[in-house]
């Protein structure tokens, strides 16, 4: 007899059904929710780490540039040094202690140490020893202590050196006992460059990467048509952990540098962050590396995507939970499907918003950064200071010298004008002050001006149609855009004009900085072509939703222009 279903187990059938389907519907909203979840985590890491590795390569460059910037300075003094006795051969140690005391003690972290060599030939030797030294001349006999120099044609001898024994070595060392030393003066006397030679001899061996050296700078006189001989050469004590530790100076956290000797052929690294540029010193090749500290990562990392990944999980554990409470109430279900998959989205979107909020706190921090303003601060003073310094050594050399003065005074007043030069280009890395939309012509018309005197080139202005940049930092955005333009075209493309244009149409407001260089292709410089200056550039025009696009102009050279949005019409 067959049996019936009845309604009772009917409904517990259609029930397990409707049960099984709910269960089947919460395991694939987990799934997907998680799913979800992790793109979107994993995608937020990625972009992260782009980020911090970029932030990176920004600190290195700005770090490398600072370097090169201290090694500026240090051979600036050193070449004050060698100028006071290029200028006169009748400087005293005591005199020359004195003008050290005076003028250069401020210089103490970049050269700590310094001293001059004359040139002696033998048969001076004798007379050296008894009137200027009582002493022989020495070599180092490799066991720490000293021996009297070897007899040869001649022979470059500790004269004097501040502070006493700063350099490792006493005086009357002769600088020709050793091969390093020997092929840098033999550099010296061929092509009247400075140069790098051996380690210090008395003192103990740097615990950085880079060894310190002795560099030495010429001092040349004329020894008839078209050749000059070396009479000696003022000595510094070359530091690359003082040099990279002033360059530092408390910046670059998480960043690891050394300066090192450039191999003929730089090694592959290994670490994820690397950061390597070559550069020439004296008469050898060096390079600049710097890496990211294992905890940079850690230290410049945000929560970002744990957040994502934690509250996606559980939003995505809630729903599916909220599935299964609710099996068998289909309508209730999908409406509350329904409200938890908007509450998702708007999780999303909020999460975007604080994404968005992120990059435009870091656009805001790069516009207003006060550091760098203080940077540009601290190398108008370094750098001036050093150069008035100069002029005092010089100056005081100038008045020991009798007869015809002309060309002293003529190198006094190109060293004031380098002086005065430097302090403009220094000065003109700063927006004017109170920079508005409405005085953005009135700046342009400024730099064209300001560019014209310190380049000795045409740089003109132009403005077409009035209107208004959209607000003040889009001005002041639009002034540096073309303050970088104007550089590279002179700098890097030698042009010998310059033409800034600010227009506006229907579109909105279009500035453009026009050369006659000798353009992209043919420059070859890295800022023409895709260097820092130029991704600066475009960061710029992407703050205030600007486009840029760099060209060749009609005449020859880079064409550059600039879209940006303008002030809405009131009338």
């Amino acid at each position: 007899m067959q049996r019936k279903a009845t309604p009772g187990a009917a409904e517990r059938g259609r029930g397990l059904r409707t049960a099984r389907g709910q269960v089947i519907l919460a395991a694939l909203v987990l799934s997907l929710g998680l799913g979800a979840t992790g793109w979107m985590a994993v995608s937020q890491h990625r972009q992260e780490q782009a980020r911090i590795e970029g932030e990176f390569q920004q600190a290195a460059d700005k770090l490398f540039e600072r370097t090169l910037r201290e090694i500026q300075l240090f051979m600036e003094v050193l070449d004050s040094i060698r100028q006071l006795h290029s200028l006169s051969d009748q400087v005293t140690p005591e005199a020359f202690e004195e003008i050290v005391r005076k003028g250069m003690i401020y210089q103490r972290r970049i050269l700590g140490a310094y001293g001059f060599a004359q040139s002696i030939p033998h048969e001076m030797r004798e007379a050296f020893e008894g009137q200027a030294l009582k002493r022989t001349l020495v070599r180092s006999d490799g066991t720490g202590g000293f021996t009297p120099m070897e007899v040869q044609a001649a022979y470059y001898p500790l004269t004097y050196q501040t502070p006493p024994g700063g350099l490792g070595l006493p005086e009357g060392y002769d600088f020709t006992a050793r091969e390093e030393d020997r092929a840098a003066i033999e550099s010296m006397r061929r092509w009247g460059v400075f140069a790098l030679g051996g380690e210090p001899v008395g003192l103990p061996s740097a615990s950085s990467a880079a060894r310190d050296l002795y560099m030495y700078a010429p001092i040349l006189y004329p020894a008839g048509p078209g050749a000059r001989d070396l009479a000696g050469f003022a000595i510094g004590l070359f530091q690359p952990g003082r040099i990279l530790a002033g360059a530092m100076d408390g910046e670059a956290r998480g960043v690891r540098a050394r300066l090192e000797a450039a191999p003929r052929e730089a090694p592959a690294s290994d670490e994820a962050w690397s950061y390597a540029r070559h550069f020439s010193l004296a008469n050898q090749e060096w390079q600049f590396v710097a890496e990211a500290d294992p905890a940079y990562w850690a230290g410049e990392r945000s929560r970002l995507p744990e957040r994502v990944a934690g509250t996606g999980t559980v939003l995505s554990l809630a729903l599916a939970g909220a599935l299964l409470l609710l099996a068998g109430r289909s309508r209730r279900i999908e409406a509350l499907v329904s409200r938890r998959t908007a509450e998702l989205a708007d999780a999303n979107r909020r999460l975007e918003a604080v994404m968005e909020e992120r990059r435009e706190l870091e656009d805001e921090v790069l516009r207003i950064s006060g550091h760098e303003k203080a940077r540009i601060g601290r190398d108008l003073h370094d750098s001036l200071g050093q150069k008035l310094t100069g002029v005092m050594y010089l100056f005081s050399a100038y008045r020991q010298k009798s007869g015809d003065g002309q060309e002293e005074a003529d190198q006094i007043a190109a060293t004031l004008k380098e002086a005065v030069s430097q302090v403009r280009r220094i000065a003109r890395g700063l927006a004017p002050v109170a920079l508005t939309e409405d005085g953005l012509p009135d700046a342009l018309r400024r730099l064209a001006e300001e560019s014209s005197a310190l380049f000795g080139q045409s740089v003109e202005f132009y403005a077409e149609r009035e209107g208004r940049p959209r607000d003040a930092a889009t001005a002041e955005h639009l002034y540096l855009i073309a303050l970088e333009a104007v550089s590279n075209a002179v700098k890097h493309g030698q042009a010998t004009q310059v033409v800034i244009t600010l227009d506006y149409d229907e579109g909105g407001g279009r500035l453009v900085i026009e050369d006659n260089g000798c353009g992209m292709s043919a420059s070859r410089k890295p800022d023409r072509e895709g260097g820092s200056g130029l991704r600066i550039m475009r960061h710029r025009a992407e703050v205030f939703g600007g486009a840029l696009d760099v060209g060749d102009g009609e005449p020859g050279g880079v064409r550059v222009t600039c879209r940006f949005p303008v002030a809405p019409s009131s009338a």
